[in-house]
């Protein structure tokens, strides 16, 4: 199985917006800021969370 890359799942957008405090420590109202400008229907946790960072960052400076 050399090669083969594990594929992360992916979630609905809505979905991870409505978990956002128990999978990001976030409210929802910052995932929404971290993907305004992300068209995808879905995306996986780990796109969210560099979102996120990215984001916060962004509104710290």
């Amino acid at each position: 199985m050399a090669g083969k890359t594990k594929q992360e799942q992916r979630y609905p957008r809505q979905e991870l917006v409505d978990n956002a405090e128990a999978i990001f420590q976030v409210k929802p109202e910052v995932i929404l800021g971290a993907l305004h400008n992300n068209s995808a229907r879905e995306l996986t946790v780990g796109e969210v969370k560099q979102a996120v960072k990215l984001f916060l960052e962004e509104v710290a400076n």
